[in-house]
């Protein structure tokens, strides 16, 4: 049977890793096919962007609680040895690569959200400033914040492609 540690620590894992799946999968459903009608283009677009900084806010959370129990817990964790140092460094590397995706995520997000169209407020705090608001920038943030979700995609794909391979 798992120790406490390793059920906490795969438990955030899934959990983040379901949240993360569920920004990815709805944000572009959520801004592109609700019908603006009924709140208004301005209204709907507001509530969209606050609602994926807050699941992204919980997925930062997640991150860190995740990586602080990893290093805390190391030894009592179970983890599959790795077959040689290749495939230590490529685990190892794909791991980094996750958080540095999600950071640069969280720095692209925030850039946007401080250079938004419409007014942005989190937890009672105006991030954007409207009137003085920077479109060239926030295109820029936007492109970056796309380019990462598609690696971050390919980044899964390859972390699944890896645990099926090392459990065969």
């Amino acid at each position: 049977m798992a120790n406490k540690q390793y059920i906490v620590d795969r438990s955030l894992h899934w959990i983040a890793a379901f949240l993360i799946l569920f920004i990815l999968m709805n944000m572009g459903a959520q801004i592109h096919t609700v019908n603006y009608q009924i709140k208004g283009q301005i209204l709907h677009r507001q509530e969209a962007i606050q609602l994926h900084a807050l699941m992204a806010i919980g997925v930062f959370a997640l991150v860190i609680l995740r990586f602080i129990w990893e290093r805390r817990f190391a030894t009592h964790l179970k983890r599959q040895s790795p077959q040689g140092k290749l495939h230590a460094r490529f685990v190892q590397t794909v791991h980094a690569c996750f958080y540095l995706i999600l950071s640069g995520l969280g720095i692209t997000g925030l850039g946007m959200a401080f250079n938004a169209e419409v007014s942005i407020h989190l937890f009672g705090v105006q991030l954007s400033d409207v009137v003085n608001s920077d479109g060239r920038f926030y295109g820029q943030m936007l492109d970056i914040h796309l380019e990462l979700i598609t690696t971050l995609w390919w980044l899964i794909m390859l972390h699944f492609a890896g645990v099926i391979y090392a459990r065969r």
